[in-house]
């Protein structure tokens, strides 16, 4: 992307994104078969906010289709809700009926601010809010705050409410532990317990055991990893 700028073909991009994960719940055997539609979809943020979109618009078309599926959205920062400028002809490019993307145009500012000029615009995060079961966030507090606080809602704070907006606590359990059995093997820790002194031997036995897992060749350089936004 340029400098600054999303992806411009974010907005196909993770439309198309949410039409292959249903194909992977309907479809693919995963775990050694598929999950069919008796299944509690979660989806996380604007980018797979389309889903229960989705989801709605099959169901419409064919009643028997994710007749037993539900669904839930997950919101972690509402400032970030896939806004796009509305196009003529988008209901034909997602094969959806016109009367979904009237549901989620508003006319909205496409960078979040009060002061900045609204167009009318495509927002995905309310496709999420609006046809799931039931829309989640954070924290029981910031639950709150969506719902009723303009500002904390980013403008979709009826959306929230309509969701029946619940906050699940964010972090790590107390309970959680190295030494406890089930924790360690559900973790694949390896190495037991890190301490001052056996840190350096316990991050080489955790990489070694990471590249026969992953498939990944033999080096004497640092394993990194990358937890981020994918837009």
């Amino acid at each position: 992307p340029e400098w600054g700028k999303d992806f411009a073909d974010n907005q196909a991009r993770f439309a198309y994104f949410c039409k292959a994960a249903l194909v992977a719940v309907k479809d693919l055997p995963l775990g050694g078969s598929t999950y069919g539609d008796e299944v509690v979809v979660v989806v996380n943020d604007w980018h797979s906010a389309l889903v229960p979109l989705f989801i709605h618009v099959q169901r419409d078309t064919d009643p028997s289709l994710w007749a037993h599926t539900k669904s839930a959205f997950l919101c972690h920062n509402a400032v970030f809700q896939g806004r796009f400028e509305y196009e003529e002809g988008l209901s034909k490019v997602l094969d959806i009926p016109q009367q979904y993307i009237d549901s989620i145009t508003f006319k909205m500012p496409l960078k979040v601010g009060r002061y900045n000029k609204k167009f009318l615009c495509v927002n995905t995060m309310a496709a999420g809010l609006r046809y799931s079961d039931r829309a989640l966030t954070v924290s029981p507090s910031y639950a709150r705050e969506c719902a009723s606080d303009p500002e904390k809602g980013v403008e979709l704070e009826e959306l929230f409410a309509l969701g029946r907006c619940t906050g699940i606590l964010n972090g790590v359990k107390e309970g959680v532990s190295p030494e406890n059995k089930d924790f360690v093997k559900k973790t694949k820790m390896v190495c037991g317990t890190f301490t001052a002194q056996n840190l350096v031997e316990a991050k080489a036995e955790l990489k070694a055991a990471y590249r026969q897992e992953s498939g990944l060749p033999e080096s004497p350089g640092p394993l990194m990893c990358f937890i981020g936004r994918l837009d």
